[in-house]
Order: structure tokens, then C-alpha cells, then sequence
């Protein structure tokens, strides 16, 4: 049986550092085919991607993917947690997936494994330590790294982001009790948050936060040369003839309507949304100018600017806790592209998967469930908002998510 390495990725955009992982993945895994599971409109962090998920597949494909499939708003949208939980239910749920290579800023998977561990135990200490930390009003994460200097040998391992994601891959692997074996490669180049294009690392942030401040992105393109792979500028060359990024402010006016629209016990029937920060959205809401500026408003100590962020999109795309389990808890996967050489990798997947595959879009009803077709309706509702913004910034016709075919390359 052919070897099947998975990836799990935002691409928000495509870089060297992601174009390095793909590389690496095939050389330590030998595998026959790389599979990945992929943000679709909306990145963890709690933001619209800033291009859609079919540019962004293309790009992956185009840089050595062999099949990508899309993350269900529901997890792609949420902490790290349920992101890696959900993520990886769906390899796992795939029945032929031999490999997860994931990058962290530590390189050293056995480093990795024992927090991976703790968090999946949940030790009586631990859960002591995370209660005591929360009453003293620490934000979860910061209270949970508390809880984890109590039980650990090396807890600043808690301290980087690609650190935290991978541990909760692992976490989420040993929960599930799966036969995917995990692989780390070391990060390279510009940390997570590093804004800067001095080298041919550099970070999505980066990359994000030059192409905000360009007024004509294509034009802007070459500065970004030692930063992309030559496949991904010739995408970008594509989209950004007739497309503009995607950005949170771009989604202001909807959230101040729903603002508007819903009190504060309302609001709290969305993920990550509790009492005492559905009265503060509320309170804060006459003062609403933009969408970044409303979070800093509301933004505290122990409320971190991820998680409003988060809460905020979670309102316009009416997510619920329960939307978020019932994704990882029934699994499907929905296939945004492949490369038409390598496609023998569906084949794979039709003998082997435990999880309905959707090869299109428009034909969803065929192969869900009725339990799981409320769960891809929120998929398409998240879609087309996203292109709902996307074509009036560029003053073009809107196209439906469900009249949309997966990438095909090559």
C-alpha cells in the first residue's frame, strides 16, 4: 500500500518556510503522497484568510501537495485545541494516512511528547493548578501554562506557537488513540509573530502585513520574491489581476449590525462567548468604529485579543460550542484539490476512509448523513459571506459556494 504523509495548514499565504515543510515531510516519511488538511475562508487566530481557499489550494498544489482538503469552519476557526483535535479526527477518520508531519520551533519530538501527555491526562495536580490560576483571574492559556509549570520538566516549551499547536496535535493523537505517527521538523526562519521580510523565511505575518500596507498588491509583488516560491507568485500573479485581500476591517460593518441586533444573553450562544464577556461586547458596542479597534476596546487582562477575535467571527458566522464538537466528534472531508497525476490518492481514500468524501461541493447531500449536513451548511454559509465581501471590494458578480469545483492541477 502506497504511503500517505498528512499536513495540517493554514497556507495564509503559502511560503518558503511551508514549501520547506512539504519537502522535508517526503524525505523523513518516504511517502508516496502528501495529503493536506487546510483552513478553508477562516484561519485560526480568529481572521478571514487573506486569499480564498481555492487560490491558497492552488498554491499548496502547485508547491508539492498531492491532495487538500478543507478543515471545517467550525475547527478552523477555534482554539488550538479543537483546530488540531478536529484536524486530526479527520486524517485519522481517513483509514490510510501513515504520517503527520508537523513544524515547531523545538525540532525534537521527544520534547514535545511529555506536555503532549500531561494535557491529555489531565493529572488531579494539573486540574488543581489550572482552577487556581483561573480564580486569580489569569487568561486559560496563561492559567493553563501554570498548571503545566506544576507537572512538567521543561515548561517553557509552552512559551512558542508552533510548540503549542504541535503538542496539541500530539495531545489529539493520543486521545484518539490513532496508528498516525507523528513527525516534527524544526521551524525555520522568522518566528510566528515576526513581521519582518528580511530573509527568505519569512512569516505569513510578515507577508500579511506587507501586503496590507501596499495599495496595489500586484504591483507589490517582486519585494515578495525571496519570500514565496516561483509557483505561488505566479498564483498570486492570477488572483491579484482581478482580486483584492481579505481583511478583518473588510467585516466591520456586519459585525456592528450584529452588534446592534443581539443582546448579551444572545451573544453568549456562541463558542467561546461567556456571560461576562457577552455583557462587555454589549457595553462596549456604542463605541464600535472598526473591527480591530473594537477588540482592543474590549480587550483585558484576562481575555486575550485571539480569543475576542475569535468570539467576533464566531457571531458572524453563527458557530456554537456544540458546532465545534459535533465537527470533531463526526468528521467528513471535503476536497478543495489534487493533482490530477497523483490521483490515484482518491482512490485510496474511497477503499479505506471511515468518513464521507465530498469531491464536490454542489453534490453534499449525496454523501452526508442528515446529521452532518447542518454542520457543511455552515461551511458553505461561511464561504459565501466570505466571498459575499470579497466580490463587493472588487465590484464583481458573486459566485455561490456550491457552483464551485475543486482545483485541478496537472
Amino acid at each position: 500500500m502506497a504511503g500517505i504523509t498528512g499536513i495540517i495548514a493554514e497556507y495564509n499565504p503559502f511560503h518558503n518556510g511551508h514549501a520547506y515543510q512539504i519537502e522535508q515531510a517526503r524525505l523523513l516519511t518516504g511517502c508516496d503522497f502528501l495529503v493536506v488538511v487546510m483552513s478553508g475562508d477562516y484561519v485560526q487566530r480568529g481572521a478571514p484568510a487573506v486569499f480564498d481557499k481555492y487560490t491558497r489550494a492552488r498554491m499548496a498544489l502547485a508547491c508539492g501537495a498531492d491532495l487538500v482538503l478543507e478543515l471545517p469552519v467550525a475547527c478552523s476557526c477555534a482554539s488550538a485545541e479543537f483546530f488540531a483535535s478536529g484536524a486530526v479526527s479527520l486524517l485519522d477518520g481517513l483509514g490510510c494516512v501513515d504520517f503527520l508531519c508537523f513544524g515547531s520551533e523545538s525540532g525534537d519530538l521527544q520534547s514535545l511528547m511529555e506536555p503532549a501527555r500531561i494535557l491529555a491526562k489531565e493529572s488531579p495536580v494539573f486540574q488543581e493548578a489550572l482552577r487556581r490560576g483561573l480564580s486569580l483571574g489569569l487568561s486559560f492559556p496563561a492559567a493553563r501554562k501554570e498548571a503545566f509549570r506544576a507537572c512538567a520538566s521543561n515548561p517553557d516549551i509552552l512559551d512558542l506557537p508552533n510548540n503549542i499547536l504541535g503538542i496539541e496535535y500530539l495531545k489529539a493523537l493520543l486521545q484518539r488513540e490513532s496508528s498516525i505517527k507523528p513527525v516534527t521538523i524544526k521551524r525555520k526562519g522568522q518566528g510566528y509573530h515576526d513581521t519582518l521580510l528580511d530573509s527568505g523565511f519569512a512569516s505569513a505575518s510578515g507577508i500579511r502585513r506587507f501586503l496590507k500596507q501596499e495599495e496595489a498588491p500586484l504591483s507589490a509583488l517582486p519585494a515578495l520574491k525571496e519570500s514565496l516560491p516561483d509557483p505561488v507568485i505566479e498564483v498570486l500573479k492570477d488572483t491579484l489581476a482581478h482580486t483584492l485581500p481579505v481583511w478583518e476591517e473588510d467585516f466591520s460593518m456586519l459585525l456592528r449590525y450584529e452588534l446592534l441586533r443581539q443582546s448579551a444573553s444572545d451573544l453568549t450562544r456562541y463558542a467561546d462567548i461567556s456571560p461576562d464577556l457577552g455583557r462587555r461586547l454589549k457595553n462596549c458596542a456604542d463605541k464600535f468604529s472598526s473591527f480591530s479597534e473594537f477588540v482592543a476596546l474590549v480587550k483585558t487582562k484576562d481575555v486575550t485579543y485571539t480569543r475576542i477575535t475569535r468570539a467576533l467571527f464566531h457571531i458572524l458566522l453563527n458557530l456554537t460550542g456544540e458546532d465545534t464538537r459535533n465537527s470533531v466528534a463526526m468528521p467528513y472531508a471535503r476536497i478543495l484539490g489534487f493533482r490530477k497525476d497523483h490521483s490515484r490518492i482518491l482512490g485510496l481514500l474511497k477503499e479505506n476512509s471511515r468518513i464521507p468524501i465530498i469531491p464536490k461541493a454542489a453534490d453534499y447531500k449525496t454523501y452526508l448523513t442528515p446529521d452532518l449536513q447542518p454542520l457543511f451548511e455552515k461551511d458553505l454559509f461561511a464561504a459565501n459571506l466570505y466571498e459575499t465581501i470579497a466580490a463587493a471590494k472588487q465590484k464583481r458578480a458573486f459566485l455561490h459556494d456550491l457552483k464551485r469545483s475543486p482545483v485541478i492541477l496537472s
